[in-house]
């Protein structure tokens, strides 16, 4: 498992396009990524990847999401034009999914706006969009 200090939470089915303005493409890559949302350690909020993370330009992302903690928790993407998708609060012991196709390279974060979690619990995580291979 790779761990991610993420600021993220488990969401309801949501489909957004990231930095994607009008045009609707068809993506190069579909595919899954699974992470878990831990809260159990006091102070320390956080997301493990079950999956490697490589995202890069042009690849549709499911975020699958299961929330093993003991707080409910959102989950907002937050790229160079800033919140993409907003999502509402999963509740511990759900699971929800979250569908974006990545249509810009650049920094992303995964973060946490319930209470103070992104604040007082840094509940967030960073990934970078890169170009495709030979691109």
């Amino acid at each position: 498992m790779r761990a991610l200090r993420l600021g993220l939470a488990v969401l309801v089915a949501f489909a957004a396009t990231a930095c994607g303005g009008d045009s609707v493409a068809e993506p190069v890559r579909s595919y899954t990524l699974r992470v878990e949302i831990s809260d159990d350690t006091p102070g320390a909020y956080r997301y493990l990847a079950l999956d490697p993370v490589d995202i890069q330009v042009g690849d549709e992302v499911t975020f699958e999401m299961t929330n093993t903690g003991t707080l409910g928790h959102d989950m907002n993407v937050f790229g160079q034009d800033g919140d993409i998708a907003k999502l509402p609060t999963v509740a511990p012991g759900q699971t929800g999914q979250l569908t974006i196709l990545f249509e810009e390279a650049g920094p992303y974060q995964l973060r946490c706006y319930t209470d103070d979690h992104l604040t007082a619990h840094e509940m967030f995580a960073a990934f970078d969009v890169t170009e495709p291979d030979g691109g």
